[in-house]
């Protein structure tokens, strides 16, 4: 056993030497060779107790003769606590078993594929106890070093932008190492890339454990001597500690139970670090892959954009062919660099050593620049959507704006009420809103039940539910008034659906024969001699005459039916003016394409599509409108109750003949040097008209006129009285028709002229509506912002890609 042990001594000064005097000898050693699960489990557990290493432990003599030389591969040679009882035996064992691989690896003729990159390949010259990045920094290292930066500042700067479309693919494209092997070996290839200082196998060790749960990405980046970056080579006690202490807690987060697939993400940068980033995959833990170690396999290992670093030859390696057939991808290092090469073995420094650290490090680098002008084209057509994206979400910001908001809706609404126009004066082609008569009749009837009847000023929905269920009562419902309406009336275009323009002039001839329909009350003529009893007496000026009482009879009885009437008129002049704003949209509509949109303002569609896309702006729009047609209801409404008002008061005007214009030529005599007629017949004229008005009105019986009151005769007068009421009261009602034809004329004349105008003009922005507006303003600001800080972002990015191109 010593001669097995100073043979295999001599082998890692001497390899071929050693190979020479260790093939004699592999049948003795054959059966004291561990077996390969037993020599892992040992190692690992030796590992375990790595970190609690003191730094002044002394290694025996045989082990301290050995550490002339680099560490063996995949091999851990560092001494640890309890080694020095470890038993000659044991010693013999490894050295054995060493002897044996490296003779397996020349005489079983397996070579890596030609594709496949070993760290042998560019052997560099021996040198000792140097990292990744120690001495002169050549302009390949300064190369890998800025690469290695812009990288590493592109990613911090994609990561946050995850969310938007296109990143994952570009994070996806940017390379890592994944290593495969034993934990041994990964340790070792982890501590050699940290660089050459006290703590660097102890901080291996935290790196990659067993208990590890979830992918753990490193990126590793080396920094100048003098920086703020640590260096660990001057580290020593407590500071050196403290500085493990750190990399163990934050290494932990991927200790636990469960298997998580999102990596865990740790930059470590110090001074002599290497220059790449490394995913160590947490290990199989049985005979059976859990699904998500397969997917984390699948991710890591069959992205075409990582590098698969293979330390062991058997499974490791066979998991490199199953995900990269050709080996295109995969760098040897360790014993399965060993294991590929026949004969003329190399150093352990460069199997997986510095050396191997540093190709790994070329190698990665390489690769970079190779992807940075890919990277690069990525990254500038994320930058022009960004760009775009910041433009669109500008844009939306300023049209979310409150005044620019009001000012739309001004205009838009100038524009609804031009429309308006077109549409009463008739528009052909528009069938929004179209209904019959009957139709029509019914869901203002509706309406009306509902309380929505109503123009929010003099008119209330409860009056106009009165007034409507009035007159359709009159008739057993609504369908027995437009049954009369249509057969008995005429009413033109009854059976047509109409809108527009044709939909108002019916309205004018409904609202004209519903005025007409009106009639005094029978209960009221019933007890019209018990009215007159009260309304007789004694006034302020003595007694009461019969002109008096029957105005006030005409008063009790006339005004509340009619009254009503009044109500129904303007409420049925504002529904209808309401209904007509899908007609003037649709209207709008037409003028958007086709040959009407060269006849007509451009306008009109545009601020169509305002309408349509803002809320808040038809809002507006609409509720001005609604607000203007209220308002002339009011008006034809106000007309109306002076008229009546003033006939139910003096009944004697109303009753009065009327002047008739002498207009027979025949009949005049001569005239004047000017031209006109004689100053007598003038006189004459004056005179006969002023004696008429102020004579009697004849509307009571000669014998009431001019005559007190007396309640005795009442029941003996009254009939005299009653058909003179009923007389001033089919008067008045046909007075009441011809002037809501007239007024609700006229009115929608002045709707569309003067009052649409004045309310789109007026249009203010709710309480409600303005804080509406302004937090969506807020949202829409805080959206640009965002997206200008991520276009910052990708530009920074753009910026770091380019210095490695250049």
């Amino acid at each position: 056993q010593e001669l097995l042990h100073l043979g295999c001594a001599m082998r890692r000064k001497n390899p071929t030497a050693a190979v020479a005097q260790a093939a004699p000898n592999r049948q003795a050693a054959g059966a004291s060779a561990q077996l390969p699960e037993e020599k892992e489990s040992a190692r690992a557990a030796k590992e375990a107790q790595l970190p609690q290493q003191a730094p002044s432990a002394q290694p025996s003599k045989k082990i301290k003769k050995e550490l002339i030389d680099p560490p063996t591969p995949s091999r851990s040679h560092q001494p640890q606590l309890g080694e020095a009882q470890t038993s000659k035996r044991t010693r013999s064992r490894d050295a054995i078993e060493a002897s044996r691989s490296t003779d397996a690896a020349a005489s079983s003729g397996v070579a890596g594929a030609p594709a496949a990159t070993t760290a042998a390949s560019a052997p560099a010259p021996k040198t000792a106890r140097t990292g990744p990045s120690s001495g002169p920094v050549s302009r390949a290292q300064r190369a890998g070093r800025s690469v290695a930066w812009a990288l590493s500042s592109v990613r911090s700067h994609l990561e946050a932008l995850t969310d938007v479309e296109g990143v994952r693919e570009l994070l996806d494209r940017f390379p890592e190492c994944v290593l495969l092997g034993g934990i041994a070996a990964r340790r070792e290839l982890v501590a050699a890339l940290l660089g050459e200082h006290p703590h660097a196998t102890s901080a291996a060790a935290a790196l990659v454990a067993p208990g590890m749960r979830q992918p753990v990405a490193l990126e590793l980046r080396c920094s100048e001597s003098g920086s703020e970056a640590a260096d660990l080579r001057a580290m020593q006690g407590p500071e050196g500690q403290l500085w493990l202490q750190g990399v163990a807690q934050a290494a932990a987060q991927a200790l636990g139970s469960r298997l998580k697939t999102e990596p865990l993400r740790l930059r470590l940068s110090a001074v002599g670090c290497a220059n790449l980033d490394v995913v160590d995959l947490p290990e199989r833990g049985g005979t059976v892959t859990p699904p998500k170690v397969e997917e984390m396999r699948v991710r890591y290992l069959g992205s075409a954009a990582n590098l698969l670093v293979c330390l062991e030859p058997g499974a490791a390696l066979e998991l490199c062919r199953r995900f990269d057939p050709g080996l295109r991808r995969t760098i040897l290092l360790g014993a399965a660099a060993a294991s590929s090469r026949i004969g003329d073995p190399l150093p352990a420094s460069t199997l997986c050593g510095p050396t191997a650290a540093r190709s790994l490090e070329a190698r990665f680098a390489t690769l970079c620049c190779e992807k940075a002008p890919q990277w690069l084209a990525g990254v500038e057509r994320l930058e022009g959507r960004l760009s775009r994206a910041r433009q669109e979400a500008s844009e939306a910001a300023q049209a979310e704006d409150t005044d620019e908001v009001l000012r739309k809706a001004r205009a838009a609404g100038i524009s609804f009420g031009r429309a308006l126009q077109h549409v009463v004066s008739g528009a052909p082609g528009c069938s929004s809103g179209a209904l019959t008569l009957e139709e029509e009749l019914f869901e203002f009837a509706a309406a009306a039940a509902k309380g929505h009847g109503g123009t929010g000023g003099a008119l209330s929905g409860k009056d106009v539910a009165a007034a409507a269920a009035d007159l359709f009562g009159c008739f057993d419902g609504v369908e027995g008034y437009s049954n009369y309406l249509r057969t008995e009336v005429g009413v033109a275009g009854a059976d047509v659906p109409l809108n527009g323009g044709a939909a108002w002039q019916r309205l004018l001839s409904e609202i004209e024969v519903a005025m007409r329909l009106s009639h005094p009350p029978v209960k009221k003529l019933e007890m019209l001699a018990l009215s007159a009893v009260r309304c007789g007496g004694t006034g302020v000026h003595g007694h009461q005459r019969w002109e008096d009482v029957s105005a006030k009879l005409m008063l009790s009885i006339a005004y509340e039916p009619l009254r009503q009437r009044v109500r129904y008129v303007a409420a049925r002049v504002a529904w209808v003016l309401r209904k007509q704003k899908a007609t003037v949209a649709e209207w709008m509509a037409t003028l958007s394409e086709g040959p009407a949109a060269r006849f007509h303002s451009p306008l009109f569609s545009q601020h169509l599509q305002i309408l349509r896309s803002s809320p808040i702006v038809r809002d507006l729009v609409f509720g001005a409108f609604d607000g203007a047609a209220s308002a002339v209801a009011d008006q034809v409404l106000k007309n109306l109750e002076g008229t009546l008002t003033a006939g139910c008061i003096n009944p004697q005007i109303m009753l009065r003949p009327h002047t008739e214009p002498d207009m027979d030529p025949s009949k005049i005599t001569s005239l004047t040097t000017r031209g006109g007629r004689s100053s007598g017949e003038a006189r004459q004229r004056v005179k006969k008209e002023m004696m008429t008005r102020s004579g009697p009105s004849g509307g009571l019986p000669k014998q009431l006129r001019d005559r007190v009151f007396e309640p005795s005769e009442a029941v003996r007068t009254l009939p005299f009285v009653e058909v003179e009421l009923r007389r001033a009261f089919g008067v008045l009602s046909t007075i009441l028709a011809n002037q809501a034809f007239a007024f609700a004329d006229t009115t929608m004349a002045a709707l569309c002229r003067r009052q649409v105008d004045e309310a789109m003009s007026q249009i203010e922005f709710s309480p409600e509506q303005l804080k509406a507006l302004s937090a969506r303003h807020a949202e829409l600001e805080a959206v640009v912002r965002e997206v200008s800080n991520r276009l910052q972002s990708v530009r920074q990015c753009i910026v770091a890609l380019k210095s490695v191109r250049g």
